[in-house]
């Protein structure tokens, strides 16, 4: 019996009728045989109407669900090249297509992300994932499901508030009939207006999706702008703890002034990178330690962001070496970005300790990467050690002092701890600058 013939009576009524037949005719001897037909029957019935009729809520899969049972597709993937006959015409009827179903995406809870779009837009990392394909995409596109191959449309997305792009289209033809295609274009960002995107804001994007007679299906989604401040880190099961290296400026004009303000502390003779021992490469950050400290740098703890996170999705906000050099202000993120900055630009080689709750810097002491040492960036504004310095020669000695506590701190008790725990990831600053470009500064 055939599926619509089957949808019309309903699959109780047809089970029903399919057993009464077997005992009337005497099978009865087949009839746990026919239980499992049956049975079969109803199973691919259901699966057939559900994925007709109703997507499933694509917000309650796993990142692992998700490159199971969905096909990602991008402006670059090639099209399949179809003979004539083999295609399937889209059907149109009140305003929208009747033989696939398609609905707009937009990741991350309809929320939009400044500094995953600007720091991933020329990410060239093998991306071995069908998620994080889409998620390089820009993170809008289409879902699309048919019940036939082949279907050829045309798409448009456009975003009605211009500054953050105009419009974009393209076609695009599903393949396999049954297969749940994420179909996700690249999108034409306006780069200067997402960094220049302060505060969070709700914008309006339109998707839209025509035939080859004008036919068009059109679907409005509110979508909401997130602060350039704001970074990504967890959606689901997938890190983006890397982003934060994006918030690292260390071609910042600032630099050079720190840079010369650290060889006027004379606890260094020259900013010298990994050209002398590893005494002269921590000499070097505790000289810069006691710029910044000198400077006023002072612990701050706002973390929050601008929109709450959700179970499924956790940010925070994060100021750009930019935006400390301003306020002189850091959290445990903030402070690390900073030291970050610096000693990359002088190339020292650096890592970002991310745990649940906290965060610091770790820095290479040689070039062959063969001991790290860990800082505690929000120990910056302590002066316990320096307060009691009466002479300049102590005090020079009592800011090393200071800041080889904070390297203790780090190094023997934090990392171990965390360690320990099996809380904390090391996001290696270099591997990621080739892949992850640093947020613009005004």
């Amino acid at each position: 019996m055939q599926i619509n013939n089957i949808r019309r009576m309903g699959f109780k009524q047809y089970l029903m009728l399919t057993l009464m037949l077997t005992v009337s005719l005497g099978l009865s001897a087949q009839l746990p045989k026919t239980l499992k037909n049956a049975n079969d029957i109803l199973r691919s019935g259901a699966e057939t109407m559900r994925s007709l009729n109703s997507f499933i809520d694509a917000t309650k899969r796993t990142t692992e669900q998700f490159n199971k049972n969905v096909k990602v597709v991008n402006s670059s993937t090639p099209a399949p090249s179809v003979p004539a006959d083999q295609v399937t015409k889209p059907k149109y009827k009140k305003g929208d297509f009747t033989n696939f179903r398609w609905e707009p995406v937009a990741y991350f809870d309809g929320q939009i992300f400044p500094s995953m779009v600007i720091s991933m837009a020329n990410y060239t990392g093998n991306i071995d994932n069908p998620f994080m394909n889409s998620v390089k995409s820009s993170a809008l596109g289409f879902r699309f499901l048919s019940d036939k191959s082949y279907i050829p449309v045309r798409w448009e997305i456009e975003s009605v508030d211009k500054s953050y792009f105009d419009k974009v289209s393209g076609d695009f033809m599903s393949q396999q009939a049954g297969q749940e295609v994420y179909f996700m274009p690249n999108i034409p960002w306006n780069i200067s207006t997402l960094a220049k995107q302060v505060s969070s804001s709700p914008i309006n994007i339109m998707f839209r999706v025509f035939d080859e007679d004008g036919n068009k299906a059109e679907k409005s989604m509110p979508l909401f702008m997130r602060s350039v401040n704001d970074c990504i880190y967890r959606y689901h099961e997938q890190k983006f703890d890397f982003l934060f290296t994006a918030f690292i400026q260390e071609q910042h004009p600032e630099i050079d002034k720190i840079l010369k303000e650290a060889l006027n502390t004379k606890l260094i003779s020259s900013v010298s990178g990994y050209q002398g021992d590893d005494v002269n490469t921590i000499l070097q950050v505790a000289a810069i330690w006691k710029v910044l400290h000198d400077r006023g740098f002072q612990y701050s703890s706002v973390t929050t962001t601008s929109t709450n996170s959700t179970n499924i999705m956790l940010s925070q906000a994060v100021r750009t070496f930019d935006n400390s050099m301003k306020t002189n202000q850091a959290n445990c993120v903030d402070g690390t970005v900073v030291f970050a900055s610096l000693l990359r630009a002088i190339n020292i080689s650096t890592v970002m300790v991310m745990t649940h709750n906290h965060c610091f810097l770790g820095f290479y002491t040689s070039r062959k990467r063969d001991k790290i040492l860990y800082l505690e960036t929000t120990m910056l504004s302590n002066s316990d050690i320096i307060d009691q310095a009466k002479t300049p020669a102590k005090k020079n000695q009592a800011y090393v002092d200071q800041f080889m506590k904070a390297v203790r701190y780090a190094s023997n008790k934090e990392y171990p701890e965390y360690k320990a725990a099996n809380d904390l990831i090391e996001v290696d600053v270099d591997y990621y600058r080739n892949f992850v470009r640093p947020l613009p500064f005004q």
